[in-house]
């Protein structure tokens, strides 16, 4: 995980770096804060030389760099947007996660029937139709054109504090509705076909043999196999709660991470990219650790440090 770490930051900082910097100061206004960090982060030497600074800004410091844009420390800019993606994210997909696995059973168990085609069928639209376009529609017709939701954007702290904490809940039901229908397909159809595999494996034909009924064998053996590969990709999911979203961020007008990344990256707000690319492969790297250790706990069969087989 260290070195994978640290090969993929210095690649992520050599590539943002190979953008342009296109900045130009401001009519009438000083520049002594941009000369500041030129000095301060190296920024007129080559990249290679950058890194080091950054890196030991970060140790000595413990600062990860001057925001161009909001003329402050990056980490009090980026960390104060995680709760807003948070919140956004955080419903969606634990609600998301069960109605998954529920359908993807009952796809699996009604195969070549009539609910399994319904399931099916929806699956293949939600995964065919992009995100964007799932939740540019809902905002059309359930906002513009039945006039069931109160607000097509989530709504601002200012306007919690003028129309009322139940207004500002309420605007969430759209995009939480639109994020948990969108990440459903993906998730059901993966469990319905490693269930339909489970189902036709030969300890069904012995646990039935043995005297369990057809239920039982489901639910104690088969099911508990099938969902084994997607239990630790949960962890994994965790990334996607705490990342945000660009487009989802941008559609509805939601102040999180996603939109300060789009915001940094036009901006070419050096250091805030970093911060962001580090942080959220940190993450992705620690879930990836957890996922994988978490299959001992999943699957008693896998064993971690067990030594050679004997």
């Amino acid at each position: 995980m260290f070195i994978t770490f640290i090969i993929t930051v210095f690649l992520f900082f050599m590539f943002i770096k190979l953008i342009p910097d296109n900045y130009v100061p401001p009519i009438f206004q000083g520049n002594d804060w941009y000369e500041i960090n030129r000095i301060r982060e190296g920024w007129d030497k080559p990249i290679i030389v950058q890194f080091f600074y950054w890196v030991r800004n970060i140790f000595v410091d413990g600062s990860f760099g001057f925001s161009i844009i909001y003329r402050r420390d990056v980490s009090s800019v980026y960390f104060g947007k995680i709760p807003a993606s948070v919140k956004i994210n955080i419903i969606p997909y634990f609600l998301s996660i069960p109605i998954a696995i529920t359908l993807g059973i009952i796809a699996a168990l009604k195969k070549n029937k009539i609910a399994d085609h319904i399931i099916s069928i929806m699956i293949m639209v939600f995964i065919s139709v992009p995100y964007f376009v799932v939740a540019v529609l809902s905002q059309f017709v359930f906002y513009f054109q039945l006039g069931w939701a109160p607000s097509h954007v989530i709504a601002t702290a200012s306007e919690f504090a003028e129309r009322g904490l139940a207004y500002g809940l309420s605007t969430y039901i759209l995009p939480v509705i639109v994020l948990t229908i969108t990440a459903i397909p993906g998730l059901a159809r993966n469990v319905r076909a490693e269930l339909t595999e489970q189902l036709t494996q030969d300890y069904m034909l012995l646990a039935r043999s043995k005297g369990l009924t057809r239920r039982q064998a489901i639910f104690r053996h088969a099911l508990k196999n099938a969902l084994v590969p997607f239990l630790p990709g949960i962890f994994i999911g965790i990334i996607g709660v705490m990342s945000g979203g660009i487009i989802t961020e941008q559609i509805f007008r939601v102040d999180g991470t996603g939109r300060l990344y789009l915001a940094a990256f036009n901006g070419r707000d050096y250091a805030l990219l970093m911060l962001i690319n580090t942080f959220g492969q940190f993450l992705f790297l620690l879930s990836a650790i957890i996922g994988d250790l978490s299959y001992t706990l999943f699957d008693p069969r896998i064993r971690v440090g067990s030594g050679k087989l004997s």
